[in-house]
């Protein structure tokens, strides 16, 4: 052993709280029992603390706004300093990620502290047809579909294929021929009932208001495809991931559909989606898609990670500032999509899901980490506090209480729509692969930096 961390009391996901000590060789865990010793080990001194496997943020939007090389490295460290030692980004482009990955591998490699992977978005026909090789050679084994832009597939992204149901089948059915480990997130939101919606407010003099986005993109647009998305996945066994779930009404449905079984349907949330409501202090600052919603929706979606409807959280982040946020104009139809905070999400599931609402450390640990190493294919190399486990960390101090500001972690940002909140739970340490890469709120520079971690799909080269 190389590194011991003593006094603290381990989270294990699925099985609970112990009190052990955690021993670390090469960036694994080598043992955990009482009373470990090794010759020459650094020793970490967690008494009166809990020790978390590292959060995993299986939702991220590096580079969108802004240089990708400067967001893998201000994102990673202020995420690092919230508790995440693994972050899963989305890539999409019409491009075939044959080329683009490995590009943007390269790039995170130098500038990144925490590990990483990709959802990879299939936009083209081009890429439904090398699904096999993303898997085979690129080692991805989740995909994305954006239902939510359909209609500008072509002019964004310069596709062939519209972002639409024939499309979904074709990645089902390819997914089908290829491993029975593939996922695909999807964006939930019918277009086309969306228009309909907005029509009724284009000349409304009120609309500039972040109520208003909700009018736009009311709970039904999200609920309607969720419920049709997920009938088709049944139909063809293909696993899904419904993304940034953020209405009431979609956890009725997914309780209510007598085809839903978690092992094939997995849900996300995302803090904004269980914190925060209409009436943020933001403003137009806190658009994004789906909307944020309203406090009976808050309330459903902490129900749903109750009932295990929903598994897992992400945090959909994007770095962007306030005048990137407005630079296009300040009317509602004007402002970029989007706002950062991966650096949150886990001090957060601490603060309200444990302390203020009573869910088990063991259950932060598993919607955090374990459920998300799960559902994506990394457990349990990630998200799990075991022996062969990679020594991802967070040692917390449950009792720190802190305020969030701008300045309460080094964000890439300049503004968060989650500032004045009091936040109790913070991590103290965070190890990657058994290397500390944050301390006491400040970013730790570590000898090595985060790895691509290629997944394996059974029934794939």
């Amino acid at each position: 052993m190389d590194t011991i961390i003593y006094g603290g009391e381990a989270v294990i996901p699925y099985i609970g709280v112990k009190k052990v000590d955690i021993g670390i060789k090469n960036g694994r865990i080598s043992a955990l029992g009482e009373g470990l010793s090794a010759p020459g080990a650094k020793r970490i001194d967690a008494s009166g603390k809990m020790i978390f496997p590292g959060a995993i943020d299986g939702h991220s939007h590096y580079g969108v706004y802004g240089g990708l090389a400067q967001d893998y490295r201000a994102t990673s460290r202020s995420s690092a300093v919230g508790g995440v030692t693994t972050v899963i980004n989305f890539m999409r482009s019409g491009r075939s990620y044959l080329e683009q990955l490995p590009e943007e591998v390269a790039i995170a490699e130098q500038e990144s502290v925490i590990d990483f992977c990709f959802h990879l978005g299939v936009m083209t026909s081009q890429q439904v047809q090398e699904m096999r090789a993303y898997v085979e050679e690129l080692g991805a084994l989740s995909f994305k579909l954006y239902l939510g832009y359909k209609g500008m597939e072509k002019t964004r992204y310069g596709t062939d294929r519209s972002l639409d149901d024939e499309l979904l089948l074709d990645i089902y059915e390819q997914m089908n021929a290829i491993s029975p480990d593939l996922i695909l997130c999807i964006h939930c939101e019918n277009v086309e009932m969306g228009r309909n919606f907005y029509s009724k407010y284009v000349n409304d003099p009120e609309r500039n208001q972040l109520v208003y986005f909700d009018k736009f993109n009311p709970d039904i647009v999200e609920t309607e495809s969720v419920i049709r998305v997920s009938y088709l996945a049944k139909q063809y066994q293909a696993k899904i991931s419904i993304v940034h779930c953020s209405a009431g009404t979609s956890v009725q449905a997914l309780r209510e559909m007598p085809w839903f079984t978690p092992e094939l349907i997995h849900v996300e949330t995302c803090p904004h989606y269980l914190l925060e409501t209409v009436d943020n202090a933001k403003g137009l600052g806190a658009i994004v898609k789906p909307p944020l919603r309203y406090r009976h929706d808050n309330e459903a979606l902490w129900q749903g990670i109750k009932d295990g409807i929903v598994t897992f959280t992400g945090t959909d982040h994007v770095s962007i500032t306030w005048a990137d946020k407005f630079k296009k104009g300040g009317g509602i139809d004007d402002v970029q999509l989007g706002f950062g905070g991966a650096e949150f999400m886990f001090p957060q599931m601490l603060s309200e899901g444990h302390h203020k609402r009573g869910l088990s450390l063991q259950k932060i640990a598993e919607i955090t980490s374990a459920n998300t190493a799960k559902t994506y294919g990394l457990f349990p190399q990630k998200g799990m506090i075991d022996i062969g486990s990679d020594a991802d960390l967070v040692i917390v101090d449950l009792e720190k209480t802190a305020t969030i500001t701008p300045e309460t972690i080094a964000i890439n940002s300049d503004y968060s729509i989650y500032e004045g909140r009091e936040v109790k739970g913070w991590p103290v340490m965070t190890l990657r692969r058994g290397e500390i890469i944050a301390e006491n709120g400040q970013a730790v520079e570590p000898a090595g930096g985060g790895k691509y971690l290629k997944r394996k799909a059974k029934g794939a080269v």
